[in-house]
């Protein structure tokens, strides 16, 4: 993870504001000779909500039966390491504990997650050529996977935070509850309310 890229879209994800963050790194990623990793700049994920909209609902409702759940928090897998699949993993808590990102530690006291309650973790599809890209790459490419990670992380923020509002369109109870989200392993944490 290039942090220092990281800085200069954090600012725009927190509010919310994907487009100006893939406006910024898919034009830094265009400045940059052709690789492997210009191919995420044909690829959007807005077309999963529906179908990630559905899986959350399968999750919320299972758990629901057991816990009041008060907020959610997805997470997708560090895609950068784990080529072979990228999928979301999924937690239901029953407080809130906020967005503060010096105190996220409650996430880790989940009462349920999707695969012990569905027993799935959603995975995506057709993003094969980028997952390839990220396994073997050549020497001088690296600020080129960089901007494609910004752009994933990105993409997947934005995913999550349309699915919500379809949620909120549909009147899932689970539309009223704020969702966390986040990659693995990165300690910049959205909300979405």
């Amino acid at each position: 993870m290039n942090f220092e890229f990281a800085e200069r879209i954090n600012p725009f994800l927190e509010k919310l504001d994907f487009g100006e963050a893939l406006k910024i790194a898919e034009e830094e990623l265009r400045k940059l000779p052709e690789t492997d990793f210009h191919g995420i700049l044909e690829i959007s994920l807005i077309d999963e909500a529906e179908d990630l909209t559905e899986w959350i609902e399968s999750f919320y409702t299972s758990a629901a039966k057991k816990t009041a759940l008060k907020a959610m928090y997805f997470e997708m897998n560090e895609f950068d390491i784990n080529t072979d699949l990228w999928f979301i993993d999924g937690f239901g808590y029953s407080e809130d504990g906020g967005l503060d990102l010096e105190e996220m530690d409650w996430l880790s006291d989940f009462e349920t997650n999707t695969r012990d309650e569905i027993n799935s973790v959603y995975v995506f599809q057709g993003l094969e050529k980028i997952q390839e890209a990220f396994v073997d790459y050549p020497t001088g490419s690296e600020e080129a996977r960089d901007w494609c990670e910004q752009i994933i992380i990105t993409r997947f923020m934005q995913l999550i935070r349309t699915t919500h509002l379809v949620a909120k369109d549909k009147n899932y109870k689970w539309g009223e509850i704020p969702l966390y989200f986040t990659e693995h392993a990165y300690d910049f944490i959205v909300m979405s309310k």
